[in-house]
Formats: C-alpha cells, structure tokens, sequence
C-alpha cells in the first residue's frame, strides 16, 4: 500500500463508516473506493474532492493528503525536488526584492576577541559544535585580517552551514571574498529523495547575490557515499577548507577536524585543490558581461522561459528597436544591428517555447512601460505601445498562436529579478536587481545534467499544476487590464481600441 492509500484507509476507519456507506453518502462509485483505499488505483481529481468531503476532512487533513496524491502521482523524489525548485524561485526573489546597504563593517565574534590568543600550528577537535567553531575562528580571521580575503571550499553538500556563515558575514559588507568551491555531490543507488544539488543550490545562489562575493562553483557527483570521482588526500579525512594562511581538514562524517597553519600544508591543499578544479565540471557559471546576461551574439533553441514578462522578443521589431533604443549610447548603431539579428534570430528559432510569466509583472509594465534591460540602453515604451504590446499577447493567447501561461501570484512568488532560461544542454538563471541605486544584472548558468533534468520536468509540469491561471482566467485578467487603460489609449491617440469584449463567454473551439 502506498502512503496515499494508507492515510486514506485510517481516515475510514475514524470515521466509522463502511466503504458501502461512504460511497452512497458521497454519490462515488464503491468498487471504485474500494481499490483506492487498497491502492489499486489513484483517485481523479473530481473523486478525490468527493472523498474528502464525505469524510468530513480538516484544511490541514485535506492538504496532507493533497500532498500524498502528488507524491502517488509523480513519485517521491519528483515530488520533493518540484518542492525545492518552488523553495529556490521564492528564495531568489525574496532576497533580489530589499536593498541591501554595504555599510558593515567586518568584526571578528565577541568570543574570538576575548580570546584573542593564535590557535596552534596543529590542532585537533572532536564534535559537530567545536568543528563548526573552529571553521568559524578560522573564517573570521581571513575575512577580518586578510586584505584581500580568499577562501576555498571541497566540502559535501549537506554542510551549508558554512555557507550560511559566509552569507551572513558578507550580508551588507564592504569587505570582498574571493570565494571557491567543489562540492562534493553523494547520489544514493535507488535515492528516492530530492536531487541533493538542489538542495545545495538555494544556499549557493544566496550567496551569487551578493555583489562583493565574486564566486567560482564546481562540484563532482559521487553515486555512493564509498565511491570517489574525485581526488582525496586523506581516506580519513576526504574534505577541506583552505584559507591563505590555514587548512582545516574534514572527517568524512564532519565530527572531527584537524586545523594547520603550516605553510607547506597550505601549498598541498593548494596545489590539490587546483587539481580538483582542473577535474571537474563548474556547477555555477556566474557573469555580468551584458552580452553573455542577454546572450545577444548566441544562435539557440529555447526550450522554456520562466520570467516576470510574457516574452516581448516576439513584438520588437525594426522600428520598434529604432525608437526604444537610447540614440545617445555611444554604440547605438552596432546594438542596434546586434539586438535586431538576435530578436530576427530568437522569433524564428522559438516558435514552441513555453513562455511562463506573471500577471503581477505585467500589470507594473502596463503602468510604467519599464523593460528588464539596463535603463541607460533604451527609452519606456509610450502608453500606446505598451497597450498595443499586451494586445498582441492577448491575441497570441486566444488565438494558440503561443504557448503562454500565467502564474498564479498568491501561490508562487516571482519578482521582476527572476528569469529562468532552458537551452537545451543548459538552464541560465538571469537576475537584475538594485544595490543602493545601482542595477545589478548576472547570469548563472547551471550545466549539470541533473539539475537541468529536474527543471525541465518541474517547468513542464507547471501548465497543470495549480500554480499557473487556466488560460479563461488570464486572459479576463488582460482583457481587464486593457479595459482599465482603455480611457488613457483614447485619450492619447484619438482612436478606439478593438479588442474582443466578454472573453471569457465565448472563447475559441477547443479553448
């Protein structure tokens, strides 16, 4: 029996009636209970809203087992990493949408000052608390003491605490980390559990948005917790944090530590970590150069995008880009040739993409005609493009012309920063967000086979699940959009706006 089918078998049983009775009390089929409760068979969505009502279910009671039947439907670690890549979308938006001020400045813990004695040539400790503290005396004195502080990373995945340390340090600071990793990736034979990258990736990209942490990330994937693909200097002890003037060296299970400051340990771990770096894949490809952010000089086919606009390449064309582009950018002339090959490109490369956006987004665009582009590149558009604009989408949308779905804004949070790009044989995530004024934009291109697997399923899956509108819903949603800036678009251009009213009552065959 399935865990679905169990939590339904005790919910009959507390509510002391037969399989016979429910079924006549709820108007469902008996046999048809019958092999649910014995797990034969999963419930339709209209038999499982039945069921739940004739045995009387709490909120609480409902979600728990709203959950076990996504769980039943796609397995459990399809599940769980659907519920990572939602934790991650959230997490990234969430920390994109505050300003964060560079005004602290570094200080080492009350306790290491009070202690300010230097540790040891060697040292040994023993216990998951005294071998995150020593991690931690060691970190404060690189990033207070060192001039340029450097720290190097070949942990497993599962220790985000010194990641978390790190964030929380450089959180706001003025002080910059140069900060490497390879991150050691444990896949269990038959892990039913989430992808661990993705339980990893939160903790990374955190740590990507900070702008005074300039970030390499590699990582290898080991199929046991006995196998190694990577290189080891210690069977004992497989892991290690380097710093420019320490090692700290890990047991495999991290309870115990050895901590060096003798210079020819530091040139081995060095000279080992640069091997492991020269061996293996980056897992986090991290740049701010405005062509790679955009991929303007890349030829591709898009599988899907995730992002706060629905996709307005489609819309710019020649004389649109003539008009939006700043004129007064000293390279105008070659952007202009540049954007206009890449949008030529884009529109005829990506006629099936799965184009995922959000109303909340769009409704801010409609009211400023702000893009997510760098502002001293292009002009807003006038009220009368952003209109026109919208109506196209509107019409794409009716018409199937398009594969767009809306988000669903109360139940999954995605800022103006968040855009997710599949190409293929990789996934970017692209940001833009502001520090104290300033606009940040980075990609992050992630090319690891199985993150790129589980976004896809998670993106894919997404026009069924309940965090996107049914497309009736979106498109009375932009129909009420224009009909609010209708009065405006009169006003502005003397004409009167044709678009289809009472949508919703009469939608297309087959819509």
């Amino acid at each position: 029996m399935s865990l679905l089918s169990q939590k339904i078998t005790e919910y009959i049983s507390e509510s002391g009636e037969s399989v016979q009775s429910l079924a006549e009390m709820g108007n469902i089929n008996r046999t048809t209970l019958q092999r649910v409760k014995s797990g034969e068979r999963l419930p339709t969505r209209a038999f499982f809203k039945k069921l739940t009502r004739v045995l009387r279910l709490s909120p609480a009671e409902e979600a728990e087992l709203e959950t076990l039947l996504a769980i039943a439907q796609v397995g459990e670690g399809t599940y769980a990493n659907r519920q990572k890549i939602i934790e991650l979308i959230e997490t990234v938006s969430e920390l994109t949408e505050y300003k964060i001020p560079f005004s602290k400045e570094l200080r080492q813990r009350e306790g290491v000052q009070k202690n300010s004695e230097p540790l040891p040539t060697m040292q040994i400790v023993a216990g998951e608390k005294q071998v995150l503290s020593l991690i931690q005396h060691c970190l404060d004195g690189e990033l207070f003491a060192a001039p340029t502080p450097t720290v190097k990373l070949a942990i497993p995945y599962g220790f985000q605490a010194v990641y978390d340390y790190l964030f929380l340090q450089l959180l706001g600071n003025k002080k910059t980390l140069n900060l490497q990793d390879v991150l050691s990736l444990h896949r269990e034979v038959g892990d039913t559990g989430a992808d661990p990258m993705l339980g990893a990736l939160k903790h990374l990209i955190a740590l990507t948005l900070l702008d005074n942490v300039n970030y390499q990330s590699h990582c290898w994937v080991q199929q046991s917790e006995k196998a190694s693909s990577g290189p080891e200097i210690s069977a004992l002890f497989p892991y290690f944090i380097l710093t420019s003037s320490t090692v700290i060296t890990l047991s495999r299970d991290l309870s115990q530590a050895v901590h060096y400051q003798d210079p020819a340990f530091v040139r081995l771990y060095s000279d080992s970590f640069a091997q492991m770096l020269a061996s293996t894949q980056p897992f986090i490809l991290e740049s701010n150069d405005m062509y790679k952010v955009f991929a303007i000089d890349r030829e591709f086919h898009i599988k899907y995008v995730f992002e706060p606009l629905p996709c307005l390449a489609y819309y710019a064309d020649r004389e649109i880009l003539e008009k939006k582009i700043n004129r007064d950018f000293p390279y105008y002339e070659a952007l202009l040739e540049a954007v206009d090959q890449y949008y030529q490109r884009f529109r005829k490369l990506n006629t099936q993409m799965l184009n995922i956006f959000s109303l909340k987004n769009l409704r801010q665009f409609m009211k400023d005609g702000s893009l997510i582009l760098p502002e001293y590149l292009y002009h807003p558009l006038t009220l009368e493009e952003r209109f026109t604009t919208i109506q196209q989408v509107r019409d794409d949308l009716f018409h199937k012309r398009r594969i767009l779905f809306a988000l669903d804004d109360d139940k999954l949070f995605l800022n103006s920063a968040v855009e997710f790009i599949s190409e293929g044989d990789g996934l970017r995530l692209i940001l833009h967000y502001k520090i104290d004024d300033k606009i940040i934009y980075k990609t992050v291109e992630l090319r690891e086979p199985g993150i790129i697997a589980a976004f896809e399923d998670f993106f894919t899956s997404l026009p069924k699940s309940e965090y996107v509108l049914p497309t009736e819903t979106t498109l009375a949603e932009i129909d009420a959009l224009l009909r609010e800036y209708q009065p405006a678009f009169m006003s502005a251009t003397g004409t009167d706006p044709n678009f289809t009213e009472n949508l919703v009552e009469s939608p297309p065959p087959g819509l």
